[in-house]
């Protein structure tokens, strides 16, 4: 009996400027002219993001940071191992922040991690909840992936709803799971499968 082939990408896929277009908010793969929106929104919330974040270099916010920042998202996109989005309104001219799919596994496993921030004044708003909600069919539509995986901070509530809202399942809790501002921090461990959106 032929076994039956699991589905993956046959050749790379040429982003560019391909935007996932949803109701009031935008995706699209960074670009290096999008640096100043980005290093105004990441200096605006600066303390608020660095309480979700690793720590950040001591040239975080430099173009030449930015531009090998994009240099990684070129090439793990080329790669199908992870494709990075940011976040605009609907008019294309205001960022709000990113969200990205990365570390994925393909072979027998098919999945990703989806990862995501936002500007404090865009927070609480269901903004994050569309983006995630269009990384998603992203993963599943266009990359063909069967489970995506995510992860955020036991106290971080407003993260809990965007992956609630978007059908994700609490699975677990990991102790000291990722560094957080220089202190491993444990974390909630969710996971959404394809067949999930199906119910």
């Amino acid at each position: 009996m032929a076994r039956k082939r699991i589905s993956f990408l046959k050749r790379p896929l040429r982003m560019g400027r391909k935007v996932l277009a949803g109701n009031r908010v935008n995706l699209r793969p960074p670009l290096m002219r999008d640096y100043p929106h980005w290093v105004k929104l990441r200096r605006d919330n600066q303390r608020y993001l660095q309480m979700r974040e690793p720590l950040w270099m001591p040239d975080e916010l430099s173009r030449r940071s930015f531009r090998l920042r994009l240099r990684v998202y070129n090439q793990e996109a080329r790669q199908d191992r992870g494709y990075a989005f940011f976040i605009w309104n609907s008019e294309m001219n205001q960022m709000m922040g990113a969200a990205n799919l990365s570390y994925i596994r393909r072979g027998a496993a098919q999945m990703g991690t989806v990862g995501y921030w936002i500007g404090e004044n865009f927070s609480n708003q269901g903004l994050m909840s569309e983006a995630v909600g269009l990384v998603c069919d992203f993963a599943f539509t266009t990359l063909g992936l069967h489970r995506l995986e995510a992860a955020c901070m036991v106290d971080n509530e407003p993260s809990v709803r965007v992956l609630k809202n978007n059908k994700f399942k609490e699975e677990g809790y990991a102790p000291r799971y990722l560094k957080i501002g220089g202190v491993w921090v444990d974390h909630r461990l969710f996971a959404l499968c394809r067949d999930d959106l199906a119910h």
